[in-house]
């Protein structure tokens, strides 16, 4: 089942990238995508952000598998905003946030989700979401990029083996 096509995909993440301005009160932003579809979905809000609204944004990329990349992070920016595409049980974003040496040098750490799945299993919330989807646990949450860019997101069952 399609749960959003391409035009809504687009148009949530330009709300949200809104939301990410006035949540930053004009400050110089970190923006950090997740593995390879955070990333995507913070390649855009990036977009929006400086060419729409002309806010400063240093966009970053970090794998949490085991080879976390967080050299590059500028340390003059005030706000970090850790960007992925599904928030579900909360590991994933919180491995991420414990990459990132310069953390505790930030004045806020925001966590943005385009899909906030619910069933945490750690202390994390995204304080920035685009649609909250109550799934059940045999349920999967498929975000699909197309040319690297978000393209659409599905839900399937998982067949219990």
């Amino acid at each position: 089942m399609i749960l959003l096509d391409q035009n809504r995909l687009q148009r949530i993440l330009k709300r949200m990238a809104y939301q990410l301005v006035e949540t930053s009160a004009g400050r110089n932003i970190d923006l950090v995508g997740l593995n390879e579809r955070g990333y995507s979905v913070a390649s855009v809000l990036e977009e929006h952000m400086t060419k729409e609204i002309n806010i400063d944004v240093s966009l970053h990329q970090l794998f949490v598998d085991g080879t976390a990349e967080t050299s590059g992070f500028t340390r003059k920016n005030k706000v970090l905003i850790a960007a992925d595409d599904v928030i579900y049980s909360g590991k994933t974003m919180f491995k991420a946030l414990n990459h990132i040496e310069e953390l505790y040098d930030y004045e806020d750490v925001y966590v943005a989700a385009v899909i906030d799945r619910g069933h945490r299993k750690l202390p994390v919330e995204a304080g920035i979401v685009g649609v909250e989807v109550p799934t059940k646990i045999n349920e999967h949450v498929d975000f699909q990029l197309k040319n690297n860019k978000p393209h659409q997101v599905l839900i399937t069952k998982i067949n219990p083996e």
